[in-house]
């Protein structure tokens, strides 16, 4: 979860005070699920986590009511402890260089135990999947379909994941060519 505490913690620092709802409306339009490995689902576990721990803590908004739109909504701040935590958790990240897991790093480990026309059909396929994210993320960046008040580097992170994407696709493409030519596996 620590990946997941660093983002949220990372974003209400800098919308604070917010709702969790425009809290993931935002983790939504960066995408977050496709790199991160964050379910918007568990943003609001997160929060409600955090705010147990005292990183975070929650305040009725008055907003709604005022408007008589509804009940009052809970909007998050972060706690001195959760800076802290904030400030570990990002230097963590920036000093440690860990790979992310893929379970594909451990399958291709075994690629011989499948027969041939198989491993070819699941490694075309992954190389299919890996070209569409890739044209999505290159007309994000292309278009700047971002959404307006994006952080900075959200565009910056975006050619990252791309630049990785295309490493990966190469690699495909030449285990590809080796198991037809009978050089693998």
């Amino acid at each position: 979860m620590s990946s997941t505490r660093l983002l949220i913690l990372g974003f209400l620092i800098k919308h604070q005070p917010i709702h969790g709802y425009d809290v993931r409306k935002e983790l939504e339009a960066w995408r977050v699920d496709q790199w991160a490995n964050i379910a918007y689902g568990s943003i609001y576990f997160a929060l409600n986590k955090m705010a147990s721990e005292g990183l975070i803590k929650t305040a009725r908004s008055q907003e709604n009511e005022a408007k008589k739109k509804g009940p009052s909504r809970i909007v998050y701040t972060v706690t001195d402890k959760g800076e802290r935590e904030f400030k570990r958790l990002l230097q963590t990240a920036l000093w440690d260089c860990k790979p992310g897991f893929d379970s594909f790093l451990i399958a291709i480990m075994f690629m011989n135990h499948l027969p041939q026309d198989q491993l070819l059909g699941a490694l075309k396929h992954r190389a299919d999947v890996i070209h569409a994210k890739l044209e999505g993320i290159n007309s994000t960046i292309e278009f700047n379909l971002l959404p307006p008040g994006s952080a900075r580097f959200v565009g910056e992170n975006l050619k990252l994941i791309a630049a990785q994407l295309e490493a990966e696709h190469r690699w495909i493409e030449t285990m590809i060519d080796k198991i037809k030519q009978g050089m693998l596996p």
